[in-house]
């Protein structure tokens, strides 16, 4: 890798500002995922023809920063993790996280690598009340591909977020991913909540889905009355998806 690619990714870590005495770099090898995480041959080969490299770069706990842990009857966040999967081609990256954030139990920012991009995972879990041994991952806030230099990178600063304790500081890290998806859509008034943003992009997600299915089955469709009354669906839900996002705007 060229000393300009490393440059920029090292500028994306120090954006982070996570203090020296979190540092780990140790190397993650595949094999643990394939232990613990019980693997069919499908996702084994998912690891082995995607993956090039798997390494736990950051741990923040109680030892080494001064934040507390966090636990109640849903949630148990000790510690959290960053952890950086270089791959070698963007391919069902969905997948990928849940394995790693199911085979290591504890709040992650999971960091996807390709050339010179990133894109970053986050996940929210809870304790799982019929094994309390388990943890259930809540819903992915993730990004898209980042340039080094994105405004993203630049409000992830931990030390501007609460250290209360650590599901206080997760809960920032992943309204700031949230509040970004949101400003891709429409400009956001400053006092923009992460809970706003989620309910945005979710909104704009699942209609979004919605159009794509309509339009996959318009192409397929040979009859002419189904196709007019597919169009007009499309063009009803994509005048919705307008509206909608109008008023939110008006937050």
């Amino acid at each position: 890798m060229s000393g300009t690619l490393v440059g920029a990714y090292m500028s994306f870590y120090e954006y982070l500002n996570i203090p020296k005495s979190c540092k780990v770099r140790s190397a993650i090898f595949k094999k643990l995922f394939y232990e613990k995480a019980d693997l069919s041959t499908r996702d084994k080969n998912l690891f082995i023809d995607n993956i090039n490299k798997i390494t736990w770069l950051y741990c923040l706990k109680p030892e080494n920063i001064n934040i507390k842990p966090y636990k109640d009857d849903n949630r148990d966040y000790p510690e959290i993790e960053v952890i950086e999967v270089e791959i070698i081609k963007d391919t069902k990256l969905n997948r990928i996280a849940e394995i790693i954030m199911r085979a290591i139990p504890y709040p992650m920012l999971l960091i996807f690598k390709l050339d010179d991009k990133i894109q970053l995972y986050t996940a929210h879990q809870r304790i799982n009340q019929n094994d309390k041994s388990k943890n259930t991952l809540g819903e992915f806030v993730s990004t898209d591909w980042l340039d080094s230099d994105s405004p993203l990178c630049k409000k992830l600063d931990v030390k501007q977020m609460r250290f209360t304790n650590f599901y206080a500081l997760y809960s920032d890290i992943v309204d700031v991913i949230n509040i970004y998806n949101a400003t891709i859509i429409l400009p956001l008034k400053d006092n923009f909540t992460g809970e706003e943003a989620r309910v945005l992009t979710a909104y704009v997600d699942a209609i979004e889905q919605e159009i794509f299915s309509l339009r996959s089955e318009l192409k397929k469709e040979t009859q002419f009355n189904r196709r007019m009354e597919l169009n007009i669906q499309i063009k009803k839900l994509e005048k919705e998806k307008e509206t909608n996002i109008g008023e939110y705007a008006q937050w």
